[in-house]
């Protein structure tokens, strides 16, 4: 069986965090959902960079990545809409269930995730990136984090 393909750079990428996260969880779980987007689409962040003074580093994103807030519901809805309409062609998603918060491996995170069905579980965000079209259909209405 062929290897599958890397996807190409995405046009638009968000990340949905649920509404009244406090700040530093809010930055960890937009840390995880980008790093998880950015490793399945190696297109729009990552690319080897030198300085004039020889220090290297990686480039960050070169796509501005919305961070939107929305209440769990609309989390929920949002998961749920994947379920029932499948992502689009060249498109990613990346979730972060609550239950994340309490493991600290990823050993053990793969084996929960495989267990659960996520469209019952509460999500405290939830990341897309492909298409403009597809990820502003998603979260054109949600507001920006603050």
């Amino acid at each position: 069986m062929p290897e599958p393909q890397p996807l190409s750079a995405p046009d638009k990428v968000a990340i949905v965090l649920a509404a009244g996260l406090a700040p530093g969880a809010a930055a960890n779980i937009a840390s995880c959902i980008a790093a998880g987007l950015a490793a399945s689409r190696p297109g729009w962040a990552g690319r080897p960079l030198v300085d004039a003074a020889g220090l290297k580093t990686v480039a960050s994103s070169h796509l501005p990545i919305a961070v939107l807030r929305a209440e769990p519901a609309t989390i929920s809805a949002l998961v749920q809409q994947l379920a029932d309409d499948p992502t689009v062609e060249d498109s990613s998603v990346s979730l972060f269930p609550a239950y994340a918060q309490a493991i600290h491996t990823c050993g053990d995170y793969w084996q929960r995730h495989g267990l659960s069905v996520h469209v019952t579980e509460d999500m405290l965000g939830i990341g897309f990136s492909g298409p403009k079209r597809w990820v502003n259909r998603l979260t054109g209405s949600l507001p920006l984090w603050r």
